[in-house]
């Protein structure tokens, strides 16, 4: 009841505080024009036409010049452009009434604007120059002209001979309109920006330095609607006798500036989805908004979307539709990343500071990617801030992060982006450390029928650590040289201690030394050759590495003698990826885009696994080169409503010394702006790929191996896909439905093995079946508002079929039949207010049923277990409520975090291990429940200098 009164009390003294807040105007502007005119003039006039109350100190705004379009807009969503970086800010008081001041006077009020509509220059118009403006056209003979088209531009000037703008009707018509878009603040090129005619909604989109060719432009007059995630969606009115060619167009950042007039922006999403079949995007400054255990994580958001598992909560990798993240193909800046967990998957390897854009395609991908068979992940690190050297970090509970962006020389033809991130040993760290101590054993079992109890004691301790880094240099307007690298590696002891509880004493230590991490950079060099032509080429390395020590030393006292055993496994995995690429557009015309490029890659793996320090169970070294080929056609037909991409991706493998083709094959179907269908179908082959160790008493463990030509074969899968999405107003409707069959897929075991030691061969010990996923998703999304959010729900099959495991097919170690999702972020002035909650049925796993003892060639014993039913059981459901509260304010955030508030507890894995009793020769088995993570509360505090 306490609890209640606080809360009570703390609602309603937020309301109190909100309710100082005023309401709209509610006057609509439908075209009004502007253009350098002094600020009062514009006041002025909108109060004898819209009627509007304006109230102002003269001598504040004299010899403020604006220009700015009201194009069908409100009062508030003008002001908010008009007034943009003129140093004034605006508040309606209850009366309606408008009131300009000085930013820094502060004031309480609900809410204020976003601009998002702009106009275009017309160089007919004799002007004063006009500063900081949004778009910087090159001129024919290449010298740059300031022309305010993407914000409104502000400047104080002496004369006051301005006239008014004359609007000209069409002089250009079909004509080609070029560009790049950047970021307002850091003049960070923009990938991906969705740039759309208005009038008949045909459109392009940036690539990922940000240029843009939208061919047959109807008007000099037209309409153009730009749309990125995370940034205020912006309309350019084109006005004839502006360029229309090498402009640079300026995007705004959502909330990037916090004045003491809280705004609230144009229409900017947290998650965009449904644009191209499977695809989903997001921005590191918009998942910040979402409940994090310790710091925003772009992995962690991703699998709170339907089709991305989010019931293995241990891995921040992207089990997608029945896929392992071995199976997804994760780009950063044009590299391969073979593995994204830190700190038992609590992190991925990925910190979100340097990271510019991600997009997540499930299924159904182009041919300019390959190498995996189930999803991508393509990630865009910042180029660095063109404008001003800015700095800055997150503290947290569990790890710090530092970051630093800005220019190099002074021309700024040369930018660069580091950041660095390390955990630390706080509480958060030391509670994560203990929900994996093994101490709770809920049961143990005598192989031979008798129970008995024994003691575990775990310790753990860790750290990780990873560094990102780019330079950019851009040795003219449409060319880009880029080196970025990074480095990660996390370190993991997570010993334990057994006493046995029986005979005259003794115990069991046990050495479990985990060590492993990524190291990866690539040097591209991209050039747009022509509004048609653009090329980008890349050279890149990568490298994984894993080692692991997990041997036990055990000790048994006997007629007063102690008796010493040494038993355990080492193994390592180290991959290297040496990597050269070519990728081409090229926009043949209105309606049709080609792409083409090849690429080489040369593979070296190598993994080791011995046990006892002298039986080598498997050692390979494999080496093997892929050569590639690719060519993809977006063709656009009845007036664009219909979207097909086509094409064909050819490999060809030196070690099998075979050809594989993967043609692959995609479409949309727009009925009109609300209604979509969508389908894809494709083959995809991958030739490096992780195997599942089978290991039912620890846990199981994964390696990397490389394909070959027999016992090893290059694992397939046929994508089908067909949904349909569905938009009105700000919601978002969207279904999937897919089919994926999966051959030659490896799983690694000893279990079948006759005896450990001579004659064992690799073939006697992989195993290669077939697996079968099917499902649907289902999504639906409030895009836009204060309130926004998702519902996700997932129904999914995923089964398996090994021979040697199974006479029938049996469910796959991550078929998890139902997946729920609920996703709630609200606005409440400077606050985020964030609430997750998650759902999963039980996941399948083998359990032990007896045991066996195996006699090696050093005269040792090894204790073998007897399994259930390949994957015949399953743990329980598992659910979890996640919430979040991050204040924002002008240089940084504060955010406060519950993981796992209502403390559910939800099974990891059971982990087996078999004891002997020195006395009388009888072995025990231990059962132990290895949990996620509890209650865990989380702050988090963020600031950038600038």
């Amino acid at each position: 009841m306490k609890k209640l009164f606080l809360l009570t009390t703390l609602v309603l003294f937020s309301l109190k505080v909100f309710s100082q807040v005023t309401t709209t105007t509610g006057i609509t502007i439908k075209d009004e024009f502007y253009n350098n005119r002094p600020l009062a003039e514009i006041l002025s006039d909108l109060e004898s036409k819209v009627g509007a109350k304006f109230i102002f100190d003269p001598a504040k705004v004299k010899g403020v010049y604006a220009s700015y379009w009201f194009d069908n807009m409100s009062l508030e969503t003008g002001m908010r452009g008009l007034l943009k970086g003129s140093g004034l800010k605006f508040y309606v008081d209850d009366n309606q009434v408008v009131h300009i001041i000085p930013k820094t006077q502060k004031v309480y009020v609900k809410s204020s604007y976003n601009s998002g509509t702009y106009y275009g220059g017309n160089s007919s118009v004799a002007a004063p120059p006009i500063a900081d403006a949004g778009i910087s056209p090159t001129a024919p003979n290449g010298t740059t002209t300031q022309v305010a088209v993407n914000r409104p531009a502000i400047s104080e000037i002496a004369t006051t001979n301005v006239r008014r703008q004359v609007v000209k009707p069409a002089t250009k018509f079909n004509f080609t309109f070029t560009g790049r878009i950047i970021d307002t603040r850091s003049a960070e090129p923009l990938p991906f920006v969705n740039i759309m005619v208005k009038s008949n909604r045909t459109g392009t989109q940036t690539n990922v330095d940000g240029y843009f060719t939208l061919l047959k432009v109807p008007t000099d007059t037209t309409t153009l609607v730009l749309s990125y995630i995370g940034y205020v969606t912006t309309t350019i009115k084109l006005v004839p006798d502006a360029p229309i060619s090498g402009i640079t167009i300026e995007m705004e950042p959502d909330n990037t500036e916090l004045d003491e007039v809280v705004v609230k922006g144009e229409k900017t999403e947290v998650l965009k989805a449904a644009e191209t079949i499977g695809m989903f995007k997001m921005t590191p400054r918009n998942i910040a908004k979402l409940p994090n255990v310790g710091e925003k994580d772009i992995f962690r958001a991703f699998q709170l979307m339907p089709g991305i598992s989010a019931a293995n909560q241990s891995s921040s990798g992207l089990y997608v539709r029945g896929g392992t993240p071995d199976q997804n193909l994760v780009l950063y800046d044009g590299f391969t990343v073979y593995y994204v967990d830190h700190l038992y998957g609590f992190f991925s390897a990925f910190n979100s500071n340097p990271i510019k854009d991600v997009q997540l395609y499930k299924g159904g991908f182009d041919a300019k990617f390959g190498g995996r068979i189930s999803s991508v992940v393509e990630i865009t690190s910042k180029d660095g801030n063109k404008r001003e050297v800015n700095f800055g970090g997150d503290l947290s509970l569990i790890s710090a992060n530092v970051w630093a962006e800005g220019p190099v020389t002074k021309n700024k033809k040369v930018t660069f982006s580091v950041a660095g991130r390390r955990s630390w040993a706080g509480p958060l760290y030391n509670k994560i450390f203990n929900t994996f101590n093994s101490s709770s054993t809920n049961a143990q079992g005598n192989l031979g029928g008798r129970f008995r109890q024994s003691q575990n004691a775990q310790t753990a301790t860790s750290y990780f650590y990873d560094l990102n880094g780019k330079v950019t240099f851009k040795p003219s307007e449409n060319e880009n040289v880029t080196l970025s690298i990074y480095n990660g590696d996390d370190y993991l002891d997570n010993s334990q201690s057994i006493n046995l509880p029986f005979g005259g004493g003794g115990g069991i230590s046990n050495t479990d030394l985990s060590k492993w991490g990524n190291t990866g950079s690539s040097l591209k060099w991209s050039k747009k050759w022509s509004d048609k032509f653009y090329t980008n080429t890349l050279i890149s390395y990568s490298n994984f590495f894993s080692n692991r020590d997990n041997t036990s030393n055990g000790s048994f006292v006997r007629n007063n003698e102690t008796t010493t055993i040494k038993f355990g496994s080492i193994e390592s995995n180290d991959l290297k990826d040496f990597s050269a690429k070519t990728d081409i557009e090229y926009n043949t015309s209105k309606t049709n885009q080609i792409a083409f490029g090849i690429q080489a890659t040369r593979l070296n793996v190598q993994y080791s696994n011995s046990q006892n320090d002298t039986t080598v169970i498997i050692a390979k070294n494999d080496k093997g080169s892929l050569l590639t080929a690719y060519l993809q056609d977006q063709l656009k037909l009845f007036n664009n409503k219909l979207v097909l991409k086509g094409g064909v991706r050819a490999n060809y493998f030196d070690v099998t010394g075979k050809y594989y083709f993967e043609p692959r094959l995609s479409g949309t179907f727009a009925v009109n702006d609300q209604l979509k269908f969508k389908g894809a179908w494709g083959l995809y082959y991958q030739f490096a790929k992780q195997v599942e160790r089978e290991d039912i008493s620890n846990g199981s463990r994964n390696f990397w191996v490389l394909a070959n030509n027999s016992y090893l074969p290059v694992t397939s899968s046929r994508h089908y896909i067909l949904g349909f999405s569905y938009e009105i107003d700000d919601y978002l409707f969207d279904v999937e439905g897919y089919y994926k069959d999966i051959m030659n897929d490896t799983r690694y075991t000893l279990r079948f093995a006759p005896q450990i030691g001579a004659g064992l061969i690799a073939n006697e010990t992989f195993f290669n079946g077939t697996g079968k996923v099917k499902g649907i998703d289902f999504l639906i999304q409030r895009k836009f508002g204060d309130y926004t959010g998702w519902v996700g729900y997932t129904f999914a099959h995923s089964d398996k079929y090994i021979a040697q495991f199974s006479a029938n097919s049996f469910p796959s170690n991550f078929d998890v039949r139902h997946e729920f999702k609920s996703v709630n972020i609200y606005k409440l002035g400077r606050w985020d207010l964030g609430a997750t909650w998650i759902y999963a049925s039980g996941k399948p796993y083998t359990s032990i049923v007896g045991g066996y003892t195996v006699k090696l060639l050093d005269g040792s014993e090894k204790d073998f277990t007897d399994p259930s039913v390949t994957n015949g059981n399953r743990l329980p459901a598992s659910h979890r409520l996640d919430l979040s509260a991050t204040y924002n304010f002008s240089h940084g955030s504060i955010g406060f975090s519950i993981f796992n508030a209502y403390g559910r507890t939800n099974v990891w894995y059971k982990k087996y291990q078999t004891v002997t009793d020195a006395t009388t020769g009888d072995k025990y088995l231990s059962i132990t429940d290895v949990n996620y993570l509890g209650f865990t509360p989380n702050i988090t505090f963020s600031y950038k200098f600038k």
